[in-house]
């Protein structure tokens, strides 16, 4: 029997998306998948378009195959509102078979084009949120049958993918830049900050040193025919060092945190024993941070001192160092009389090019007769390093779940964690059998500590059920999982410089086995 017009229809369009798509990838794919919609629907116009992430209510086409003189170029931006394609993010699948202009009277493509059928499905991120749609437009009626929509439907998916993909090459592209330009930023603050100290050693230890050196030299020359001028001259020339050394002291203070290879505690600390404006430490997580980053908050606790003594008549300084998830927020603040400005002057400039190097932001808060106040956000999933190993359960949103799962790790009723081999290589490799972890939640609070032993690298898809510890109820692990790691994409494509980042049966995976330590084991030295 010979196939019904629509049977062939149905085959055109399955082979047209299929072959003409094959081969190609990213843009190349988008537009091809518009070209061949086209043709195969028989419509005047087929596109794809993004939502502009800082523009709601407008969309920008990305993809466009259109006949003559119904020209709809990439790049074009328009307004939803009053369209069609405003309705094709409220529901599944949009399809206007006839009528579109008496329908959507506002839209002047429309009815400057005489196109009446119209078809749209929305595109979807990793999220499930949409982000874009394909839009198809014909002056003839557009009726698809189920099996077409089924097809546009899978290769919508397929487009979704792709926009998404893009959107994270765009964020990971701007982050770049943003880190180069603070990079320069922060070369010039630390040149700046170089001509200030060699201003400093020239007009001040350098000139006492020499004053020094012609008091020596003239005490000695007063030494056997003058005791009594020799001996000033060299009460003069201890005074002139005493000073250099001490201006040297200050030089120092600013170039070098002291204590902080014992950690930030020891090191503000210290901060504090030299100064003589009261400094009050009301928290700070109980984990070492990275090298880095500690480094950071030191100059941004010793910057806020610095100006707190000389300009702000302050008399107290408060430090508060928090873990908010992957985010550290560190705040300082003074009760002094306010009015700093972070464009004046080389140290509030080289603080905030330190913290945006580390892709973090600097605010700073300072009204009159109010006090001033310096907050640093910084993100540390990007500086996980060797320094201090440790375990971290749970997010803002977890429902509880990773406090959870720290109460059975320490009863002992869970005994392995499952994390990607490429998150421990930042730390220098998975931990070795014997080694004791620390365990946090995600605020940064410590519970207790673990010993590993047994360690196991091997692919996702490899992972069987009996390797792990399942939650209650949890019917499929590899499902529960990829959710879980899909929820947080977006910030492990960040950490491992892979837009697009998605978990996979070949994606490596560390399977840890642990023990809980009681408290009576434990030593000093863990942190």
């Amino acid at each position: 029997m010979a196939a019904s017009p629509a049977e062939i229809r149905e085959r055109d369009l399955l082979g047209r998306l299929a072959a003409g798509t094959a081969g190609v990838v990213g843009a190349a794919f988008l537009r091809r998948l518009v070209q061949e919609l086209a043709a195969a629907l028989d419509a005047e116009v087929a596109f794809i378009a993004e939502l502009i992430e800082h523009r709601p209510g407008y969309a920008r086409t990305i993809a466009s195959a259109h006949a003559p003189g119904m020209e709809l170029p990439e790049g074009f931006e328009f307004a939803l509102e009053g369209t069609p394609c405003e309705d094709a993010y409220s529901c599944e699948l949009l399809v206007v078979s006839t009528g579109a202009q008496r329908l959507y009277p506002q839209d002047e493509f429309l009815a400057g084009h005489a196109l009446d059928g119209y078809l749209a499905i929305p595109l979807l991120g990793a999220d499930t949120r949409a982000i874009g749609h394909i839009g198809v437009i014909s002056t003839r009626p557009v009726d698809p049958t189920p099996t077409e929509l089924h097809a546009l439907q899978v290769f919508a998916a397929r487009a979704g993918a792709e926009l998404d993909r893009r959107r994270h090459e765009r964020a990971l592209r701007a982050r770049a830049d943003e880190v180069v330009a603070s990079r320069a930023r922060a070369v010039h603050a630390a040149d700046e900050e170089r001509r200030r100290i060699g201003r400093d050693l020239h007009d001040g230890a350098q000139q006492r040193l020499v004053v020094l050196g012609q008091a020596i030299d003239l005490a000695l020359r007063e030494l056997q025919q003058n005791p009594e001028g020799a001996h000033t001259r060299i009460a003069a020339a201890r005074e002139q060092a005493s000073l250099a050394g001490r201006e040297l002291r200050e030089l120092a203070r600013g170039l070098h945190p002291v204590g902080l290879e014992r950690g930030l505690p020891n090191a503000l600390a210290a901060l504090s024993a030299q100064s003589p404006l009261a400094i009050d430490v009301l928290g700070l997580p109980e984990r070492r941070l990275p090298e880095v980053v500690e480094a950071t908050i030191w100059f941004l606790v010793s910057e806020a001192l610095s100006n707190a003594l000389k300009h702000a008549e302050a008399t107290r300084l408060e430090v508060d160092v928090a873990l908010h998830g992957r985010t550290l927020v560190a705040t300082v603040s003074d009760d002094g009389t306010g009015g700093a400005c972070p464009t004046r002057g080389t140290g509030l400039q080289g603080l905030q090019a330190r913290v945006e190097a580390l892709g973090g932001r600097l605010d700073v808060t300072s009204p009159q007769r109010v006090g001033t106040t310096l907050q640093a956000t910084i993100p540390l999933a990007a500086w996980r390093t060797a320094t201090d190993p440790f375990l971290e359960f749970g997010h803002d949103t977890d429902g509880g779940t990773g406090l959870r799962k720290i109460e059975q790790l320490l009863a002992g009723t869970r005994t392995t964690g499952v994390s990607l081999a490429r998150e421990w290589e930042l730390e220098g490799g998975p931990p070795r059998i014997g080694q004791r972890l620390p365990v946090f939640d995600h605020t940064g609070r410590r519970h207790g500590v673990v010993e590993v032993v047994r360690v196991a690298v091997l692919p996702f898809g490899e992972i069987e059920p009996f390797m792990v510890d399942p939650e209650p109820g949890e019917a499929d692990w590899h499902a529960a999982r990829t959710r879980a790691y899909e929820e947080c994409r977006d910030e492990i494509a960040a950490l491992l410089g892979e837009p697009g980042w998605h978990i996979t049966d070949a994606e490596p995976m560390v399977v840890l086995t642990y023990r809980s330590v009681p408290a009576a084991e434990i030593s000093g030295s863990i942190l």
